[in-house]
């Protein structure tokens, strides 16, 4: 694998943890969501006029792109409410942990997909660390973790996570839809949906306060979003760059949000949370390489 891949997918997985702490370091967390999801149309609509006149989307491509939207919409304000009952050192790798182990379960019900005993032993080792994450001194308070009230948002997270992985295959893999194109447009539909939520929950004044206090994090959130995404796409567009190194590479993102968390909001569990990160980053190559 080219060492320029390599490095296009490590940056991105520091590009995608970063925007994440920004969310979670913001004051209202839902509000700090809508605003820079807001951005993101204005801020890529000249890549879009661009590409444009080359573009035709058919009514399928139309049907993924509403359909994505509403999972995006649905992912980002569990995120907010993720990040705002709990560590970003214990959403954020969960989430990402369970985003790729749920997509393969998608992927045998509703595409006939059939992974190997490698890619269960992946599954299993995916749930071991969410496990460790989840630790507590006994047993009973280790079981009701699991659906802790402080956990649930971050499980919404990764089952929208395996959702819009699926609805992502069929628009770019066999619909045809232009990846940037497909990117841009579920953004916007996302946009529309999130902001009268963020309204309703939050009050005008309060994304207004909020874009006042933090504007410049809302804009860097909607670009560094967006790069993080291309600079994967690029990676997988250089020659002899097998999708199957890149997907076990992008778990780095994992450690990096543990790594923010624990080490720049000194949040705590550093060591434990680094153990579950590695069965996290474990499981999911294991996944991506059955």
């Amino acid at each position: 694998m080219p060492l320029l891949a390599v490095v296009s997918v490590i940056v991105s997985c520091a590009i995608h943890a970063l925007w994440n702490f920004l969310v979670k370091r913001a004051e209202n967390k839902l509000a700090f969501t809508a605003l820079f999801l807001i951005a993101v149309p204005f801020l890529f609509l000249p890549m879009i006029v661009l590409l444009s006149p080359k573009l035709v989307l058919p009514p399928a491509g139309w049907i993924c792109i509403v359909a994505t939207g509403i999972v995006y919409a649905a992912y980002f304000v569990a995120l907010a409410q993720a990040y705002l009952v709990s560590d970003l050192s214990f959403a954020y790798p969960l989430s990402c942990g369970l985003g790729p182990a749920l997509t393969v379960i998608w992927g045998m019900a509703l595409l006939g997909e059939r992974p190997s005993a490698l890619g269960f032993l992946g599954i299993a080792s995916v749930l071991a660390g969410v496990f460790v994450l989840q630790w507590q001194p006994n047993l009973a308070s280790r079981l009701g973790s699991f659906f802790a009230s402080s956990a649930l948002p971050a499980w919404l997270v990764g089952l929208m996570y395996s959702v819009y992985s699926v609805i992502d295959k069929v628009a770019v893999g066999h619909v045809g839809v232009h990846s940037a194109v497909y990117i841009y447009a579920a953004y916007t539909v996302c946009a529309v949906i999130v902001l009268p939520i963020a309204l309703i929950r939050c009050g005008k004044e309060t994304l207004f306060k909020e874009w006042r206090r933090n504007w410049s994090s809302c804009v860097a959130t909607s670009v560094l979003n967006i790069i993080a995404y291309l600079l994967v796409l690029w990676a997988m567009s250089l020659p002899n760059t097998p999708v199957s190194y890149i997907v076990p590479l992008r778990t780095l993102s994992v450690l990096f949000g543990v790594l923010f968390g624990t080490e720049v909001s000194g949040e705590s569990g550093r060591w434990r949370k680094l153990g579950a990160a590695a069965l996290l980053m474990l499981g999911v190559s294991l996944i991506a390489v059955a």
